[in-house]
Order: structure tokens, then sequence, then C-alpha cells
């Protein structure tokens, strides 16, 4: 059981020379405290999103010793695939061992028009982009060739220090993703908001097509998470932020199991303390977290802290350290 910590911060929440500061104080922390991984992500399109995760993970190998750095997620067919294996490559050679890929194939259209790669044809270009990642990670030189991509003896300089390769962690929330997850990816990471007998849903069709792909499947669960020394606290602090962040992915369609709300201001922060957050003292944290883990089968958590509207960096920081003395630590 690990728990890593994913930083979704953008320019929506101030200078960014300031806010990646914060970021890097947080990833930081979470190497002081016990966390196992300090990950990125990206949307390529807005103000709440940095949209260069590997740059930024560069720069978090730089300021930690043990935890793992890289993406939760990138968004792999955005990339060319021998440049995206070599930039994670060189982020396992710099960080001695440490790198986490996560992938997905996004969501929204606006990524692909930000950067020029059309949206039909994704899934197709996201299946080819995992399959030559691991293929130029196995081999001194590889040749590919299929539906978009056609490489012929080509090689990724370095390689990675992980051997055989570093595993490679998939994210999914459809039933063709999810079998996609358990036929080429080393695991499967769920989205932040879904809800727990949502998760268990996809946690066993993910490991069903996992073992029927002769891989051991791996589910990790990506949360948003706040601990206080009371309930009251949690939600002073972290119930409106909470209620935003919700609110704003509803709207851009990441929630899919919410059937009864026909609009974001019917979400209620009740709905989210249910089962989509570990939110609370560190005793209801602790519960939470064995909920997942005894209903969905979650083998790793990765939490966040901060959403980009907050709250502040201080706060951030306390509650990291009470998660870790006392829902980590316990």
């Amino acid at each position: 059981m690990g728990f890593g910590v994913v930083f979704t911060q953008g320019i929506v929440s101030g200078d960014p020379h300031r806010v990646t500061g914060e970021i890097l104080e947080q990833a930081e922390a979470a190497d002081r405290l016990g966390f196992t991984a300090a990950l990125t992500t990206e949307h390529k399109y807005s103000d709440e999103y940095f949209g260069s995760p590997l740059h930024l993970a560069y720069a978090i190998a730089a300021r930690t010793q043990r935890v793992k750095v890289g993406t939760s997620i990138a968004i792999a067919p955005l990339y060319n695939p021998v440049e995206l294996a070599q930039d994670a490559a060189m982020l396992d050679q710099l960080s001695g061992g440490r790198l986490y890929l996560g992938l997905g194939a996004g969501y929204l259209p606006e990524d692909y028009q930000t950067v020029g790669v059309p949206w039909k044809g994704r899934i197709q270009r996201f299946d080819e982009t995992v399959r030559i990642i691991r293929e130029a990670w196995s081999s001194e030189r590889f040749s590919f060739s299929d539906q978009i991509y056609d490489f012929d003896d080509v090689a990724v300089i370095p390689r990675p220090v992980q051997r055989p390769t570093p595993p490679i962690h998939l994210a999914a929330w459809s039933p063709g993703g999810l079998a996609r997850a358990g036929r080429l990816g080393d695991g499967w990471i769920s989205n932040a908001l879904m809800s727990v007998d949502t998760m268990r849903q996809m946690a066993d069709a993910y490991r069903a097509a996992a073992r029927e792909a002769g891989r051991t499947p791996h589910v990790t669960a990506i949360r948003f998470c706040w601990t206080a020394a009371s309930r009251e606290d949690a939600v002073r602090d972290f119930g409106a932020t909470a209620l935003d962040m919700v609110r704003t992915l509803w709207t851009y369609g990441a929630i899919g199991d919410m059937p009864d709300v026909t609009a974001a201001d019917q979400i209620t922060l009740e709905d989210l303390m249910r089962d989509r957050m570990i939110f609370g003292t560190p005793e209801e944290c602790r519960a939470a977290v064995a909920d997942y883990q005894e209903k969905a089968g979650v083998d790793d958590f990765l939490l966040i802290f901060r959403h980009p509207s907050g709250p502040a960096q201080d706060r951030v920081l306390s509650a990291m350290e009470l998660f870790a003395a006392d829902v980590i630590g316990a």
C-alpha cells in the first residue's frame, strides 16, 4: 500500500513562478513525510493546469530523493511516441530509477486542438503509443509499423534505469479503456471522483482483462484528500474548494456516475464525502482508505490535496503532514 501525491495547480492559482515553486515545496514535503510518489498531470488548454508535465517532473526529481516522479497522467496521443519514450527514460536516469509513467487518452477535444493533433483516431494513437514506448524501452533498436506510426530501426538513448522496463500505468473510464489497460498496462488508474461502487465495477473489469492477458493487475485510486483535526475544520478549509472542483469537473463531463444530477449546482458536499473523497479527521480518512481497499481492492492511492482554486499553501502542507503522521504512520 502506497500513498502518492498528484499536483493539479495552474495559472489560475497565481503567478506561475510562485505556483510552480509551491508545487516543488509540496513535492519536497511528500519526499520528507513518507509519501511514495510526487506526480504531475496536464491539460493543454486550461489555465487550471500546467501543460508540460514531464518538464515539471524533472524539477521535482532534482528536489527529491526517494519518491517516484513522473505523470498521472500525461495525455499520450498528444506526443510523438519515440520522443515521449526518450523523455521519460531520461527522467528515469536523472532520478536514479524513480520514473512513474501514467498515461491516458484524454477526454477533452480542446487538449487535442491546442497542439494540432486530430481527435479522431485518438484511441488507436494511444494504443500504438503505449506499445511503442514499451518496445523502445525493451530493445536496443526496434522497428514498428501500424495504422498511424511507422518507425524503422530506431533507438531510445539512454534507455531507462529500471529493468526490464519502468511500469506503465493506464488511466481508463470506459469498457474499452479498461480492457486496454489490462492488455497493455502494468496498472490501472481510476479517475479522481468516481464513487467507490463505480470503482469496484471498473476494477473488476480491469482485473479480468489483465489476468486474461497474463498480467498481474494493479489498481491505483486517485482521490481528492483532506485531513484535519476535526470534520468542522475540514469543511472550513476544503469544503468550498471541493465543491468548486467537482462542479467544474462535472461540467467538463469527467463525472459520469451521478445520474440524478442535471446541473452542477445540485452537487453537495455530502455527496462527495459519502464515498468520493478521503476527507475529515485522521480516523475518518483511515476508514475511507479501508473502505476503498475492501470494496474495490485498491493497491495504491494518489492523493490530490490542492485544487487550482485552493486551499492556501500553508494549509495544504499542514494537511499533508497530518495525513502522513496519523494515516500513513498509524
